[in-house]
């Protein structure tokens, strides 16, 4: 793992405008950036979306509409992260709002997601994973809502929502527990988890679906408690009170809170 990660590390750099020199692509937050990344996912939305409304007339295979169908909700994915961002917390817009540079194990998913759906398409063929529309329409349907749920959660938070995990209060943030926090405690962690495994399962990658529903795991488990804890430390009671009332949605995450140790013992 240290190898893939060693290797990743280029395309990583190459994503950040690692030694880049005119200040558009040089600046963490220059306009060159912005228009790099939205150029790129507007060509690779505008190439996937006329292959998907044109695939059926020229022949292409279900497996190949299948990718497409992938490749443009994931552009819509961090499409939407941007534009969310851009309407709703203008001054929190950076270049990291695309989350395209999220992180090196993000880059070695979508390395990994690549990898396994084209060797496995070539190896095998089409199959009960590869082109099977019984396997890919409700896959596309719960990655569609998966999205929707994160945005309606960014929207919902406004400006009290942020990509960094909050360490402190900071000045003006507000507890939101209305809407659809009504419903689920952590919307648009919950929208990320179901979209990171839903995608999987609408590439047929049995693989890739395992390891993101674990990455994915791990990777809230270890977010989720900490950040309710400051949260618990800044609200108080009234924060205990609606962790009581609604649930976080992921599998099996645990968290330190007086309501999680109360409940246990129940």
């Amino acid at each position: 793992m240290e190898l893939i990660f060693e290797k990743v590390q280029p395309i990583q750099a190459w994503l950040n405008f690692a030694g880049a020199q005119s200040p558009p692509f040089r600046e963490a937050n220059g306009n060159g950036r912005h228009g790099i990344a939205g150029l790129a996912i507007g060509i690779i939305f505008g190439f996937s979306s006329c292959a998907l409304l044109l695939g059926g007339l020229a022949g292409l295979p279900n497996t190949i509409m299948q990718w497409f169908g992938y490749m443009c909700l994931l552009s819509i994915f961090h499409a939407s992260e941007w534009y969310v961002t851009a309407a709703y917390r203008p001054s929190q817009l950076k270049y990291d709002s695309w989350i395209i540079n999220h992180s090196e194990p993000y880059t070695v998913v979508m390395l990994l997601t690549q990898a396994e759906f084209w060797l496995e398409y070539l190896i095998f063929g089409s199959g009960y994973f590869k082109g099977n529309l019984g396997l890919v329409l409700p896959s596309a349907a719960i990655c569609l809502g998966s999205i929707a749920v994160r945005v309606l959660a960014m929207v919902h938070c406004g400006e009290n929502f942020d990509h960094i995990v909050m360490e402190k209060r900071k000045e003006g943030h507000q507890l939101v527990t209305d809407g659809i926090y009504s419903y689920l405690r952590h919307p648009s962690y919950f929208g990320f988890y179901y979209w990171s495994v839903a995608a999987q399962l609408l590439l047929g990658n049995p693989f890739m679906l395992v390891a993101c529903a674990l990455a994915s795991w791990k990777f809230f488990q270890d977010r989720i408690p900490p950040e309710e804890a400051v949260l618990a430390k800044s609200y108080g009671q009234q924060y205990i009170e609606f962790c009581e009332r609604t649930p976080i949605g992921i599998p099996f995450i645990a968290s330190n809170l007086p309501y999680a140790r109360s409940s246990k013992k129940k």
